[in-house]
């Protein structure tokens, strides 16, 4: 009895995986007639994939790859013949698609299998056969259109796998012959497609992927600062600012002659109150690139830290290099305006006597910034912050006619 029962289990594992071969048989030929059912040919292969008696043989998943490349091939066939535009999200899905199937069958073709002297066996053959349309697969670029198709309509996640896939077929092992190499050109164009797919990553809002696939990119001189700049957002993104700070310091170093990495640097001192680092780098960048910006900001620094007098140096020493800059008279005026504001809190609790005395001195020094806010209201007539401190300093200088004169 136990031996009809084994003998029937036999009997129904080989009729299954006779079936299941049936499967890859029917998707292949599907695929391959002359009015090509893609559909079914799908429908068929699906169950192969996973039945334990076909699920581990290349052929299963060449056959399934197949499917997608005849797609694919019948889309363009059908351009060339007139006979209707391509659909390139039907091509660059259907090519994708078998991208997918062929690497794993290429990683079961080269799984050895050993026969009975214990001699290892490869399926080279189905390797050879795959790598051929792989190259066709990047030199046609079906993925990258698919890919842009996918970005336009902010598909981004399924953009960076197509860019991805088709970025990935130089390096693929079975991709090391020399014939296979001399046709995979790695030109400025595939740049620009690397700088993409980082991109896209970066959209998909992957930073994680973002940065490292950004940081290939200065490894290998591929738009380096742009990269630089997205790894520092990504790490912004990622709400790391620890990382995002040592990054920018890194990228100070390594790009010296941009400034952007500076002066985010320094803004993000400023705005955490760290006024004292934000100087030691405003030095270190003005000591390579005297911008006003960095000198405008160094004076506004010192002056809220009342340190008045370096302040005013800054200022005249900018203003021996650029006369005409507006910004630099106001921000020059503004410093006595604010030493005046000082004096007149102190003397808020002063006697009498003394607080007379002190109301002289706060009328001089408010006298000292008038000429600063003049002249720079002069160099910029239409600046309306110009114009409205003007006023308020002839107000409170009792200059009657000039603020009349200045109304709106």
């Amino acid at each position: 009895m136990k031996k009809i029962l084994c003998m029937a289990a036999i009997v129904l594992i080989s009729a299954s995986c006779i079936a299941q071969k049936s499967n890859v048989r029917k998707a292949e030929n599907l695929a391959l007639a002359e009015t090509p059912d893609f559909a079914g040919a799908r429908e068929a292969i699906k169950e192969a994939l996973t039945n334990e008696e076909t699920k581990d043989q290349a052929k299963t998943w060449y056959i399934a790859g197949m499917i997608g490349y005849k797609q694919n091939e019948a889309e363009y066939i059908k351009l060339q013949l007139g006979k209707g535009g391509t659909d390139y999200n039907v091509r660059g899905n259907a090519v994708l698609e078998s991208y997918n199937y062929w690497i794993q069958a290429d990683k079961l073709a080269m799984t050895p299998v050993y026969d009975k002297k214990g001699k290892a066996k490869y399926d080279t053959g189905t390797r050879r056969k795959i790598a051929d349309k792989m190259v066709e697969y990047y030199e046609h670029r079906e993925l990258v259109y698919y890919a842009y198709n996918l970005w336009e309509k902010q598909e981004f996640t399924k953009a960076y796998e197509a860019f991805e896939a088709y970025i990935s077929i130089p390096d693929l092992e079975m991709m090391k012959e020399k014939r296979y190499q001399d046709r995979l050109v790695r030109d400025t164009t595939f740049q620009d497609i690397c700088y993409n797919a980082a991109l896209a990553a970066y959209n998909a809002k992957m930073y994680d992927v973002a940065i490292a696939d950004f940081r290939k990119l200065i490894e290998q001189n591929i738009k380096p600062v742009q990269a630089g700049q997205f790894i520092y957002q990504s790490y912004i993104n990622n709400s790391d600012s620890v990382a995002a700070n040592a990054w920018l310091d890194e990228c100070i170093n390594r790009f010296s002659d941009n400034s952007w990495f500076m002066q985010n640097r320094i803004n993000n001192l400023v705005n955490s109150g760290r006024m004292d680092e934000a100087l030691v780098y405003l030095d270190k960048a003005i000591a390579a690139d005297p911008q006003t910006q960095y000198l405008l900001l160094k004076g506004s620094i010192l002056d809220m830290q009342q340190r008045f007098d370096e302040a005013m140096k800054v200022y005249e020493g900018a203003l021996k290099v650029e006369p005409d800059n507006a910004d630099l008279w106001y921000n020059y005026g503004v410093v006595y305006v604010d030493i005046a504001n000082q004096l007149n809190e102190k003397a808020a609790y002063m006697n009498a006597k003394d607080y007379n005395v002190a109301r002289v001195e706060i009328t001089e020094t408010f006298k000292k910034a008038l000429p600063y806010f003049q002249k720079a209201y002069e160099l910029k007539p239409d600046e309306y912050t110009y114009k409205h401190q003007l006023r308020s300093l002839y107000y409170r200088l009792g200059m009657q006619k000039e603020y009349d004169e200045l109304a709106d």
